[in-house]
């Protein structure tokens, strides 16, 4: 019974090649509204990203500028080394990786 529906579906649904046109621009419209929206969303992850790398190095320099019993000395290393990590750009990575082959 259900492909007797899809038949009958499809015989009705056989479009003109201008009503084909106007499906394919209306798609054409929607994919670059999707596009733009997509562009848009990757921007704000970027500042989002961006926004809690700088809170993230915020507290490593807390962690390490406060004078705090409870954390060891080898967690405060940990954290500086880790802000190092952060700050270093890939270029100085890849400089110390040609320099080591």
């Amino acid at each position: 019974m259900g492909k007797e529906v899809r038949e009958m579906g499809e015989a009705k649904n056989k479009l003109s090649y201008e009503e084909l046109e106007n499906v394919c621009h209306q798609l054409s419209a929607q994919a670059q509204q999707l596009n733009t929206q997509n562009q848009q969303l990757r921007m704000a992850l970027n500042e989002a990203n961006l926004a809690n790398l700088y809170k993230r190095l915020d507290y490593l320099f807390a962690v390490i500028d406060k004078d705090n019993a409870y954390l060891s000395h080898n967690f405060k290393v940990q954290c500086a080394i880790e802000i190092e990590n952060l700050m270093a750009t890939p270029e100085q990575a890849e400089e110390n990786t040609d320099k080591g082959e």
